[in-house]
């Protein structure tokens, strides 16, 4: 009866199946996170930002200042940063809104870094389980006259296995990688369109 794949994987792929599936487990996990990061509830709410721009649309800036401490998301914190310096100059505001949306862009880009690596790591542990195997293959052709093929068979499974399972691991890595960094950027732009919405309104009331 033939195993199933995952778990001939697991039995014979060798010793670098398991750093392999280490990296499987860490890049999940981080991809896991940056979904539920820069989700649109976590990012700018349509409630919220429905609410937020009807009390700045009224002059209500207290009302927004208190919304936007009762509120999570990355926007809320940074139209906080720029409603903190009313009436300052447009380009001190602009300066306040860049700082805190570089602030908010790096941590929800931290460690997206790591997932690129991760796919990188898992491609070369299966390479060196390709090489290990291929070592154990030749080991087995010089110390036998006769080369019996079952005795081969376990090397060459290691290589065969570990170069899959590398590459299993490593591909949704990569592409999870560059899903999450266009997402950002996404995300970027829209922060900064909707700060810029936000102190042009602010303008209104401030002159």
């Amino acid at each position: 009866m033939n195993e199933p794949f995952v778990v001939a994987i697991i039995s014979k792929g060798g010793f670098f199946v398991y750093p392999i599936l280490i990296c499987s487990i860490v890049a999940l996990a981080i991809l896991l996170k940056k979904f539920f990061l820069t989700r649109e509830k976590n990012v700018i709410p349509e409630f919220f930002l429905n609410e937020f721009n009807n009390y700045i649309s009224n002059g209500e800036i207290s009302k927004a200042i208190e919304l936007c401490n009762k509120n999570s998301s990355v926007f809320s914190k940074i139209a906080l940063a720029i409603l903190s310096y009313a009436g300052k100059s447009r380009k001190e505001i602009e300066k306040i809104a860049e700082d805190e949306g570089s602030k908010q862009v790096f941590l929800l880009s931290r460690s997206n870094e790591m997932l690129g690596s991760l796919s990188n790591i898992s491609t070369l542990l299966g390479l060196l389980g390709t090489i290990s195997g291929m070592i154990t293959v030749f080991q087995v052709i010089s110390t036998q006259t006769v080369v019996d093929p079952p005795s081969l068979a376990g090397g060459i499974s290691e290589a065969l296995y570990t170069t899959a399972f590398g590459l299993i691991v490593a591909i949704p890595t990569f592409i999870g990688y560059k899903f999450i960094n266009n997402k950002v950027s996404e995300i970027s732009n829209k922060l900064q369109e909707e700060s810029g919405k936000l102190i042009i309104e602010l303008e209104k009331h401030w002159n």
